[in-house]
């Protein structure tokens, strides 16, 4: 029988302690560097971001313990509201433990978050267990989802006064850093907050030009140089604008132009203005991944549908095609395999 006394960790997540981990988010986010020579993205004020960062994939953890696997589905019940409090909880401890990465305020590298990833990834699995109906658990669990918006604008408006006698490398979050949180856009985040946000990257990337066209970033704007972009209209899940580590920003229809074959130019998951490597980390893959299957869906479909009106499989096309997902796979420094990008390609469009 199933024992109904208070669980550990299975109390409710009220607004104020929400707010007081976010406060906390944005704490570690501006603490100094450990001297003045010192960048912020290494010493002990990153292992204090690390620590902080496994505290928050701990919770995200802790929720799940001793969660009744299937009890209730087994019985034909909806979610106790035990479990739903559990899945709240780790809702916003996952969202917030994906953020971090933000914390180093410098480059990181590639796979730095890997074992966090792994873990968040471990919990989750075991946690979609108990969810019978994904449109109830998102109308649950929103709520405790935490905003881009919410976090960009916390960090934009609550300078500490200390921060003042920082070198100029500690001013405002960077376009990078805003780019990031943009990244990890969800459903509280409404449409107009996430253009202003957009916004405000462009205003921060003031006098710099795309790595690839040497147009200006402009908000109104979505620039590059990619066949049919005036017929592709960009949802909110998929950014204008890609800023890697080394700084130096790529529209996104830009980045599109060098996947493909013929217009190749410079090493794979290399800037193409300063040679450095792009750094992509996890916290950019989704809105990549977005963007991929926004591009080249069509290009596929095109492709596909020549086949089949010319009754016979194209080398040529199949070929081209792979190579598009492979160029995306270098591109993002193998953190997602060719073959992932064909099927993450193919679940999103229904080919001919």
């Amino acid at each position: 029988r199933r024992s109904r006394s208070p669980r550990p960790n299975a109390s409710a997540l009220s607004l104020e302690a929400r707010e007081a981990f976010l406060a906390d988010f944005a704490r570690h986010f501006w603490l100094p560097p450990d001297g003045p020579d010192e960048p912020p993205w290494v010493g002990r004020r990153a292992e204090q971001a690390q620590r902080f960062r496994g505290r928050l994939v701990a919770q995200a953890e802790s929720a799940i313990e001793g969660l009744d696997l299937g009890w209730d589905c087994e019985r034909g019940l909806g979610p106790s509201k035990e479990t739903v409090v559990r899945w709240q909880r780790f809702t916003f401890f996952e969202d917030l433990a994906r953020m971090g990465d933000i914390l180093f305020r410098g480059p990181v590298e590639p796979r730095h978050s890997d074992d966090v990833d792994f873990r968040l990834h471990y919990a989750w699995r075991k946690l979609r267990v108990t969810i019978t109906n994904s449109e109830e658990f998102t109308s649950l669990t929103t709520e405790f989802r935490v905003s881009a918006v919410r976090v960009a604008m916390m960090l934009e408006t609550a300078r500490p006064p200390e921060a003042s006698r920082l070198d100029g490398d500690f001013e405002l979050p960077d376009a990078r850093t805003l780019a990031s949180l943009l990244s990890l856009r969800c459903e509280k985040d409404d449409v107009e907050e996430l253009l202003e946000m957009y916004r405000l990257v462009c205003h921060k990337l003031s006098g710099v030009t795309c790595a690839w066209c040497c147009q200006p970033f402009d908000e109104c704007s979505s620039a590059g140089l990619f066949d049919g972009a005036d017929s592709l209209v960009f949802p909110a899940t998929v950014p204008k604008v890609l800023v890697p580590q080394c700084g130096h920003a790529i529209h996104t229809l830009c980045f599109g132009s060098q996947l493909v074959p013929e217009r190749h130019a410079g090493p794979r998951g290399l800037c193409r203005r300063c040679g450095l490597p792009y750094a992509w980390t996890s916290i950019d893959v989704d809105p990549m991944v977005n963007a991929f299957c926004l591009l080249f869906g069509p290009y596929v479909d095109q492709r596909t549908s020549e086949m089949a009106s010319a009754g016979e499989v194209s080398r040529a096309a199949v070929l081209g095609i792979a190579e598009v997902c492979q160029a995306f796979s270098l591109e993002l420094g193998s953190l997602l395999s060719a073959a992932s990008a064909w099927q993450l390609l193919a679940k999103r469009h229904d080919f001919a």
